[in-house]
């Protein structure tokens, strides 16, 4: 029990000066998921009986690793883990706490991500009609799925918005990736429904969260990915959940010719690199697009 206290007392201070170096630089959302897998990885030292920082070797990562994989972890989630413990190892390294990083001779796991399937236009707009705006929580949800659609959010920055946050033709995202502010626009369409779903409230104050449960409480993103993902069923499109709304935003607007640069500002992306992986052209609409500009096209 003696050298099980102290293997949890190193864990937690080196976990604490990790995590407090990391909120210096990533958003609250990123540094809970890397404390999340950081914290993961130590329980599996100390199954391995770890007793002490120096012992911390390059194969406790990829057995830690190959645990996962064995548990049926998907390749992403895997990758996911890969990369919080490669920054837990760089930390250690460059605050000198161990003599090499423990992940410099780890080859990272192949991430065979699918791309995700896009809804099409027709499927979107059928979830978008599922909600019953005849009550204040349909209402709220109609807006949401609007927002959610026309602006490619992010779960976290659409929860967070306030009603002050809302103009007619764009929302102010204050808690972008990364902590980036960016004012992103909106559809006609959805600034309606927002202004219908905020004029229930004539109460509401400017710095209040935009989006509430009933209860008057702000929406977390657990309750808006299941508000998401019910309407979706209700419309019988399957693997809908908040991120796909985002993909879709961004797959029709470059199906309708948006420049690249457009849907990277919109996304809040820092690289146009990133784009470039998010969105994608359907094969159909490559092969119109191929015939129409190819000048061979005969």
């Amino acid at each position: 029990m003696k050298s099980q206290t102290q293997i949890l007392s190193w864990m937690q201070e080196s976990l604490s000066s990790f995590v407090a170096q990391l909120s210096l630089s990533k958003s609250k959302t990123t540094v809970e998921a890397y404390q999340y897998d950081v914290r993961q990885f130590m329980g599996f030292l100390c199954e391995c009986k770890v007793k002490r920082l120096s012992g911390l070797k390059s194969v406790h990562v990829v057995n830690y690793l190959g645990k996962c994989k064995e548990e049926g972890k998907s390749d992403s989630s895997i990758n996911r883990y890969y990369m919080s413990i490669r920054s837990y190892c760089r930390f250690l390294r460059k605050s000198k706490l161990v003599e090499f990083d423990l992940t410099e001779d780890v080859t990272p796991p192949r991430n065979m991500q699918k791309a995700p399937r896009v809804p099409t236009v027709d499927e979107v707009q059928r979830i978008l009609e599922q909600p019953n705006v005849e009550t204040e929580s349909g209402l709220r949800d109609r807006a949401i799925l609007e927002l959610l659609y026309s602006s490619g959010l992010r779960a976290s920055e659409l929860c967070a918005l306030e009603v002050h946050h809302v103009g007619p033709t764009s929302v102010l995202v204050s808690c972008g990736k990364r902590s980036k502010t960016r004012t992103v626009p909106i559809t006609t369409e959805a600034h309606r429904w927002i202004g219908a779903y905020v004029a229930q409230a004539p109460k509401r104050r400017e710095r209040e969260p935009l989006f509430q449960t009933v209860m008057g409480k702000a929406l977390r993103r657990q309750l808006l990915c299941a508000i998401v993902m019910t309407y979706a069923k209700k419309a019988g499109v399957e693997d809908v959940t908040t991120h796909t709304m985002r993909h879709a935003c961004a797959t029709h607007l470059l199906d309708q010719g948006a420049d690249l640069r457009l849907i990277q500002e919109v996304l809040g992306h820092s690289s146009i690199a990133s784009t470039q992986r998010y969105t994608h052209l359907s094969s159909t609409k490559m092969q119109e697009m191929f015939q129409q500009f190819h000048p061979r096209r005969g």
